[in-house]
């Protein structure tokens, strides 16, 4: 057969563009092919942190004990083990030394930057100069002087299928060969059809909407083209949600730290300072799948535009939505809604009144003690609330970080079919896929972590098995 490529990349972001590179370190002729104008993908526009262990950064910083063991374990238990353990363990093995490999090509993670970005108790969110771009340009400089062909602003249509494995794609009207494709075309966080269909438990109507919504072919292009093909589509209803107040297509980081949210009960379910890789996930367990933020007129006046309150993480964070002209315009609107008396706050929305009256009253005994007993909030973040007006915010996790619905791989990031078996010639990683992520997110970076180790997996391996099939072909030539 007349090969145009040893290995096509559907899909030029971060997963990409490692794939690219590896494979061409192995020696195959490699083309990137995106649908977009520009190659990144969602990488490019991310905060730019990596997820990872045991690292030069973490070394630098004083953390010298962090071992692949210890993400490993952090992970399955989170995930109450309900994660592909193999996956997990490769990831783990090998996050720093592709932490290293970003740093070679140019990416810079000061060790000031380290944070804990997700629940666990040692720092592994390695935060790139440069946020997502950082990271996306390092892999685009090394791309472009090792001479990869890259189309741009070419979107694939099929997965060419003969004789039972891919063998090229088509783009349109084109038809491009090569004996091994891999897939790294991320998620589909804007395609309302798939969402409904794979991530129901995201959509909230108008209130649902994906953090890389700017990036214009999140559409899950690559589980449609595998899934034509017969590839199997895991990991239904997973994926990263936050929490948000609804009033507009703002990123709200995390809720304010001065209202106490609850439930249709008339309960606080979580502590208000819960890390967005777990409030979303906190929200979407209540009853109807939203909760209810509770202040009084104090808080808006005093706590809503006072940075000890708005930005407890330090994090240099505001967020707009929730300072007090955005609440009173949205008072006005009938969004925010406000009464004098709790149990009538209460009737407004639809919940337990006489509950909130005692959940408000235990918290207000708790302030004037000195602390959250409850749920540990931490000082200054939480403020009594005594005297109305009262005022309540429904509240959903509505915004998609990610989806983690998507393709099955096996140990060689080879796409696996709906029995398991491999589909010869097609390799996936990045936000494609659905066996990684889990029904909990690990913390931030996982997803560029992903891309990028689990990228240059692929890569290897799809070209390794590029230039045994052509090596195959010239001796049986």
């Amino acid at each position: 057969m007349e090969w145009d490529y040893d290995v096509i990349i559907v899909g030029g972001g971060g997963a990409g563009l490692a794939a690219a590179l590896m494979a061409h370190k192995e020696g195959a002729s490699c083309m990137i092919i995106e649908a977009d104008g520009k190659l990144g993908g969602a990488t490019a526009q991310s905060g730019g942190v990596f997820y990872a262990c045991g690292t030069s950064v973490q070394r630098a910083a004083g953390i010298a004990n962090d071992t692949p063991d210890d993400l490993y374990d952090y992970l399955m238990t989170l995930n109450r083990w309900k994660l592909r353990p193999d996956i997990i363990r490769y990831y783990a093995d090998n996050c720093g030394a592709a932490l290293e490999w970003l740093i070679e090509l140019g990416s810079e993670f000061p060790k000031e930057w380290l944070v804990k970005s997700g629940v666990d108790t040692v720092p592994r969110g390695h935060s790139s100069q440069g946020a997502g771009s950082g990271i996306a340009d390092a892999l685009i400089n090394a791309t472009g002087a090792r001479g990869i062909d890259t189309a741009l602003g070419t979107r694939v249509e099929a997965l060419i299928f003969e004789d039972g494995r891919v063998v090229g794609v088509r783009a349109m009207g084109t038809e491009l060969r090569a004996p091994t494709v891999i897939v790294t075309t991320g998620g589909f966080g804007n395609n309302p059809e798939m969402l409904q269909r794979l991530y129901p438990s995201a959509c909230h109507g108008e209130w649902t909407w994906a953090v890389h919504k700017d990036v214009p072919f999140v559409l899950g292009d690559g589980i449609t083209l595998a899934e034509k093909i017969g590839a199997g589509v895991v990991g239904f209803d997973t994926g990263l949600v936050l929490a948000t107040s609804g009033f507009s297509k703002s990123l709200e980081a995390f809720l304010p730290p001065w209202i106490i949210a609850v439930n249709k009960e008339g309960r606080r379910f979580m502590s208000e300072l819960s890390p967005y890789s777990v409030c979303g996930y906190l929200l979407n367990e209540q009853t109807d799948r939203r909760a209810w933020a509770i202040f009084d007129e104090q808080a808006l006046v005093e706590a809503s535009t006072n940075t000890r309150y708005l930005d407890p993480y330090n994090a240099g964070i505001s967020i707009p939505t929730w300072e007090e002209p955005t609440l009173r315009e949205q008072v006005k609107k009938g969004r925010v809604k406000v009464a004098d008396n709790l149990v009538a706050l209460a009737d407004q929305v639809g919940i337990d009144g006489l509950a909130l009256e005692q959940t408000v009253a235990r918290y207000n005994t708790d302030c004037d003690a000195g602390g959250d007993f409850q749920f540990f909030k931490k000082a200054p973040a939480y403020f009594p609330i005594r005297k109305g007006p009262f005022y309540a915010v429904e509240i959903r996790a509505a915004i998609i970080g990610l989806t983690a619905a998507g393709l099955d791989i096996d140990r060689h990031a080879r796409v696996l079919d709906g029995h398991q078996r491999p589909i010869p010639g097609l390799y996936a990683a990045g936000e494609v896929l659905g066996c990684f992520h889990g029904e909990r997110y690990g913390g931030g970076g996982l997803s560029i972590g992903n891309a990028v180790v689990l990228g240059r997996l692929a890569g290897t391996e799809a070209g390794k098995a590029a230039l045994a099939a052509r090596q195959a072909e010239e001796v049986a030539a």
